[in-house]
């Protein structure tokens, strides 16, 4: 087997919307305002098929603006095999799904359904990125130079200033509306209070009487 030629195949174009270069590289504020693939729900994908042919066309190695796309858990079942079938000859894959009613049948090429995973796997994180600019936009903050160091750094950033709490900045979406607040944020509220009873008692030279344990070291 020819690894790094399947691996070459297989890998989209780094100047690619979407690619792994393309959210490394994507910050708060772009990913706000980049028009999103639609994905279909999970489910909506009838059948899935690998195909010997290449494709060329745009539709079949591209994502393109407004572009509905199959979420890329309905083809785990298809990728889970797809070394082996590169080995036998397959270089598409033709995907039948149903959206809103209406049902499509796609050939991809196999970068592409590599395009198709990362818009999958980052999407949580965009629309929690959207909604918190949102609020933080439409709330009465004023957070200054701050804010805008929140704007623009990448998707991929993760919380910084704590000694403990380590996780994505799309983790604080969870702080708004009625979600379940997630064990990483919930240490990261500790270790701030921690931080803020710390610097009371240091300053008003008074001995500290909380203990603060994260849930997790």
């Amino acid at each position: 087997m020819d690894l790094p030629n399947f691996r070459s195949y297989t890998s989209p174009l780094p100047h690619l919307a979407f690619s792994s270069s393309f959210f490394n590289n994507l910050t708060i504020t772009q990913a706000a305002e980049y028009s999103y693939p639609t994905i279909a729900p999970i489910g909506s994908v009838s059948s899935a098929r690998f195909l010997p042919e290449v494709p060329f066309s745009a539709a079949a190695t591209v994502i393109i603006s407004g572009e509905v796309i199959p979420n890329y858990n309905d083809l785990k079942f298809l990728t889970s095999s797809i070394e082996n079938e590169y080995t036998a000859g397959s270089r598409s894959a033709e995907v039948r799904f149903r959206y809103n009613g209406t049902e499509r049948c796609m050939v991809y090429h196999f970068s592409k359904l590599e395009l198709i995973r990362n818009c999958s796997n980052y999407e949580p994180a965009i629309i929690s990125y959207r909604h918190l600019l949102m609020h933080i936009q439409s709330g009465p903050f004023n957070l200054g130079s701050a804010f805008e160091t929140f704007r623009n750094s990448l998707v991929t950033s993760k919380i910084q200033g704590f000694y403990v709490s380590d996780f994505q900045l799309d983790k604080l979406g969870c702080l708004l509306g009625e979600s379940w607040l997630e064990e990483d944020i919930f240490n990261a509220l500790l270790e701030f209070s921690y931080f803020q009873n710390t610097h009371y008692t240091l300053s008003s030279e008074q001995n500290s009487s909380t203990i603060l344990l994260p849930t997790s070291v």
